[in-house]
């Protein structure tokens, strides 16, 4: 195993400095052009993946959130009108709840997706040749 040494540190912080800068630019976009935060528009696109409606603990899963901090994110996604949640109890869990999109909420998703997958694009996919994302494509399977 490779010993933690200065050029490890260094491209660990780099990588977390430009993966936060990343994702501060396009929450920012999204925000100007849709009104919709990078987050919200993250728990869309799985709800979204997953058909449309899924529990509310595999949705903290699939997006590695703290269930206080999405609980309220869904709340206020529910208020604007981008979700619905329901109680679906079941014998092995009595609180569970399932959230689905609403038209509103498909809607916000299409619209925002053109605009995400244009940034992804412009920030980061264009920047990479075919060899830079097969190198990444190895170190990301071996941190995964």
């Amino acid at each position: 195993m490779p010993r933690l040494d200065a050029e490890r540190i260094a491209l660990w912080r780099q990588f977390a400095v430009l993966s936060s800068r990343l994702q501060r630019e396009i929450d920012q976009k999204l925000l100007d052009e849709h009104s919709l935060p990078l987050n919200w528009f993250e728990v869309l696109t799985v709800v979204r993946g997953a058909g449309g409606a899924m529990r509310v603990h595999e949705l903290c899963e699939a997006l590695d959130e703290v269930p206080s901090s999405l609980s309220r994110r869904l709340a206020r996604m529910q208020e604007e009108g981008y979700l619905k949640r329901r109680h679906t109890p079941r014998p092995d869990d009595r609180r569970a709840v399932t959230v689905s999109l609403t038209a509103d909420g498909r809607a916000a998703w299409r619209d925002a997706n053109i605009t995400y997958r244009r940034l992804v694009q412009q920030l980061f996919a264009q920047r990479l040749t075919d060899t830079d994302i097969a190198a990444l494509q190895r170190v990301w399977s071996k941190l995964g």
